[in-house]
């Protein structure tokens, strides 16, 4: 069984690539299994990996280097109930100091079949572009320690969604990249390629590229107070509304909340949606500071029933109690018109707390 860790800043596209690596080994005849991870629960990352068939278990409440023994038990979950060939763990997009906190912990502790294989970091293009480029960026310089040090601590650096820049931007980038981080190799790609995901998987699994053997120096008050300027929120609406009217009154709530963030400047690490109906494909909406504007809309269907499940994960640098009265204030202004009721069936809303790892290896 090998284990792949896959770790990056939040809204890196790390699922993406997880979710196509997974159905390419399912359609080779592998058993695959997931190990999502956050600081909260009602993810749309692991339902929307569970809809896509993959067998799907989460760390949640903390990191994983916060939470090992429920890694290490989740682990043996999945090994024990799929059997899988492969595993792929996909820690917190605000978690850094992997190294020291759980692949060398795994390696000690687990040496007989489940230590990782491979541990990959994942960084948005763009992203990268800008603080390589020197320019200003749309986190404060507390969040962009916690993504400098993920940078600092990989050995495989994926420079993901590399499709949304042109050729001369790719070549600038790899070059500045090679440049900056002289001590690892760096890829660039693109997760929606299926030709990309079967190159990327080859290089993990050929044992060419060492697991990194240095723990990383870091300050772990500067790495909380990152951690403390982003608001977490998971929520879960259900939505009764006329049919006719469900696809135009969702495309409202989102422009609307887009809107608002960016009135305030609020800087979005990921804000995700999974839009569940009876008798239409579910539809997985992810927005970043960088995204791109208004590709989305196609995405969302024409609904045959009433009843409309929203949920919605936001990992934005704001208040947290600001954040959740935002998104209460927005979905009432935007739907309250006509024949429509809704209901606020799970939420959560907070700021994580200083990171305590279980083991810490130097």
């Amino acid at each position: 069984m090998n284990l792949h860790l896959v770790g990056g800043f939040l809204g890196s596209g790390k699922t993406t690539a997880i979710i196509g690596a997974a159905k390419l080994l399912l359609a080779r005849g592998q058993r695959v299994g997931v190990i999502t991870n956050d600081q909260g629960k009602y993810l749309v990352d692991t339902a929307f990996v569970r809809l896509a068939g993959v067998p799907t278990v989460e760390v949640t409440g903390g990191c994983f280097c916060c939470n090992y023994d429920d890694l290490d038990e989740h682990l043996d979950r999945l090994v024990s109930e799929v059997r899988p060939d492969v595993i792929f763990a996909e820690s917190v997009g605000s978690c850094a100091d992997i190294i020291a906190t759980v692949v060398k912990p795994l390696l000690a502790l687990r040496p007989g079949g489940e230590a990782p294989a491979s541990y990959s970091v994942f960084v948005d293009s763009r992203l990268l572009q800008i603080r390589l480029a020197g320019m200003s960026m749309p986190f404060s310089e507390s969040v962009m320690y916690i993504f400098d040090k993920q940078i600092e601590e990989a050995g495989l650096l994926i420079l993901n969604k590399a499709d949304l820049l042109d050729e001369h931007e790719k070549t600038d980038l790899f070059a500045q990249g090679c440049a900056a981080y002289p001590d690892k190799a760096l890829r660039l790609q693109d997760s929606c390629d299926v030709r990309e995901i079967e190159e990327w998987l080859e290089l993990i699994t050929s044992g060419r590229l060492p697991l990194p053997k240095q723990s990383l120096q870091i300050d772990y008050d500067r790495y909380a107070a990152g951690e403390a300027e982003l608001a977490w929120l998971n929520e879960e609406f259900l939505i009764v509304l006329p049919p006719a009217e469900a696809r135009e009154g969702i495309i409202r709530f989102i422009s609307e909340l887009l809107d608002h963030l960016k009135r305030d400047y609020a800087a979005i690490g990921h804000l995700k949606f999974l839009i569940q109906t009876e008798g239409s494909a579910e539809t997985k909406l992810s927005f970043t500071t960088v995204s791109t504007p208004d590709t989305w809309v196609a995405q969302i269907p024409v609904f045959s029933s009433p009843k409309v499940k929203l949920l919605v994960n936001a990992r934005i640098q704001m208040d947290a109690q600001k954040l959740h009265d935002l998104i209460a204030d927005t979905i009432s202004d935007t739907l309250s018109e006509g024949n429509v009721t809704m209901e606020l069936e799970r939420s959560e809303y907070f700021h994580p707390g200083y990171p305590r790892p279980v083991h810490r290896v130097e």
